[in-house]
């Protein structure tokens, strides 16, 4: 009989973990989305107020930003110093391509930003920071709505599902 319990406690615990996960997933995306944005809200002041070249740029922010965006934004600021030829935006997309702990959407809007380094001139690239973070505000914007509405339903239906495991199984 005690087997059964546990049998029923195991299979509630795989239920609800997996409704749990697939809303962190969503949580996930949002959080990366929002490290982004900050770090273009720093990108695009520096460009504006300060005009800083775009290493020591990367570098002051590399201080501010939270892993794994530290690490990017460090090895960026890196291979600029030492150039060798290649230009900002080939240097950002190999970058990006070496950086471990970014999930594909945050790759993704990653490789959007860079694109945005490809304009000649600060007012250019300003302003194609500015179109991208509209972007983004929107994709948080529509994410955040998809998890308020969606994880209270995934909860449920995870947690009914272990229900009717449990009441098939026993």
């Amino acid at each position: 009989m005690w087997q059964k319990f546990v049998a029923s406690a195991c299979v509630m615990t795989g239920a609800l973990g997996f409704g749990w996960s697939l809303c962190s997933e969503i949580s996930n995306q949002i959080w990366h989305l929002k490290q982004q944005k900050q770090i273009l809200l720093y990108i695009s002041g520096e460009i504006i107020y300060l005009h800083r070249p775009m290493e020591e740029i990367f570098d002051m922010i590399s201080t501010k930003a939270e892993s794994p965006y530290d690490q990017f934004l460090k090895e960026v600021s890196q291979r600029m110093k030492e150039r060798n030829g290649k230009s900002l935006i080939s240097i950002w997309n190999e970058s990006i391509q070496s950086t471990v702990g970014l999930i594909q959407t945050g790759r993704d809007y990653l490789i959007k930003m860079g694109d945005c380094f490809a304009y000649e001139g600060e007012q250019l690239q300003v302003q194609a920071l500015g179109l991208f973070e509209t972007e983004l505000d929107s994709e948080i914007d529509r994410l955040t709505q998809k998890k308020n509405e969606n994880s209270r339903l995934i909860k449920a239906l995870s947690t009914l599902t272990g229900i009717l495991c449990i009441i098939l199984f026993l």
